[in-house]
């Protein structure tokens, strides 16, 4: 199969098959929306069945430890919760992969209900029934900000800062509102159970993936996509192109050299969408700049 009967390659494509090359970021914004919209239809059960209470929590009803993410209580809250879950996840997904990120949100909106409620159990929480993904939020922005603590953000789309200082306000805002007893509405200990979870995360190092056992199948469509990297743009940490990356260089396997170059590029994608791009290898690198510079000639 050449580079241009690819998915990534295609300029057109049906509406399905657009939708299956995104990312679990844009999955979780749709179903969260999803059932946004359904919570609000006349006779609904969804709230009163899924939201957090800690006395039904209690009573053995452990599902709403779960359930509270993909509820929201109003149309902003659910708007700023999707913005930035767009914002930071889409680029978390490029790190550790669609599948480890969907494990890991998942993962951090539990642990975050679970905080909250062993808090209440502490009586040092208050046991006020709650709903929202503030909780796995908090957590990958949390993880974004380790990530790339130096990335430029606009506060309300006005104020520039680095995500870290962003991060930092958002925790202490937080911290504020448990210890300052200025509790209100908002579930404060939610938001610092996320906080803990994604600082535990990216501190340990740990891949649920590798721990469930095999990945296999994770990637049966690859998110990450071919992109044309000018000459003068190659990402910091990529090593630059040797004379074999070239696209007059000697291939290092027999026969055609396009047809080595896609066997090996099929390879590079699974595993940068199994496992992220920090996975990748320098050759593995190469292997992604040479398949760009052939697909800039075929653009042409």
């Amino acid at each position: 199969m050449g580079i241009q009967d690819r998915d990534y390659y295609r300029e057109g494509s049906s509406f399905l098959d657009a939708w299956n090359r995104q990312g679990v970021t844009v999955w979780l914004i749709a179903v969260t929306c999803v059932v946004f919209f359904l919570q609000y239809l006349p006779g609904s059960p969804l709230v009163s069945a899924g939201r957090y209470d800690p006395w039904r929590v209690q009573d053995g009803e452990a599902w709403r430890l779960f359930t509270p993410m993909f509820l929201h209580d109003g149309l902003l809250h659910l708007f700023f919760n999707m913005l930035l879950l767009y914002l930071v996840g889409t680029r978390l997904e490029e790190v550790y992969g669609r599948t480890e990120f969907l494990v890991t949100y998942l993962l951090a909106g539990v642990f975050a209900q679970a905080f909250y409620y062993l808090g209440w159990v502490a009586d040092i929480a208050p046991g006020n029934p709650t709903v929202g993904a503030s909780g796995a939020i908090s957590a990958v922005l949390v993880m974004y900000a380790c990530n790339f603590p130096r990335q430029q953000v606009l506060l309300y789309f006005v104020i520039p800062m680095p995500v870290w200082l962003l991060a930092t306000i958002y925790i202490g805002l937080d911290l504020i509102g448990v210890f300052g007893g200025n509790r209100g509405g908002i579930a404060y200990f939610v938001h610092l159970g996320g906080v803990v979870f994604g600082a535990v995360y990216f501190l340990a190092g740990v891949r649920f993936t590798s721990l469930f056992g095999s990945r296999r199948g994770s990637a049966a469509r690859v998110v990450p996509r071919l992109r044309v990297v000018p000459a003068d743009a190659v990402e910091e940490d990529a090593p630059p192109p040797t004379r074999s990356a070239t696209a007059g260089g000697p291939p290092r396997e027999g026969g055609a050299p396009e047809d080595s170059l896609e066997k090996r590029l099929d390879q590079v994608l699974a595993k940068v969408s199994r496992d992220g791009q920090g996975s990748l290898t320098p050759e593995e690198r190469e292997i992604l700049f040479r398949a760009s510079e052939l697909y800039k000639k075929r653009r042409k």
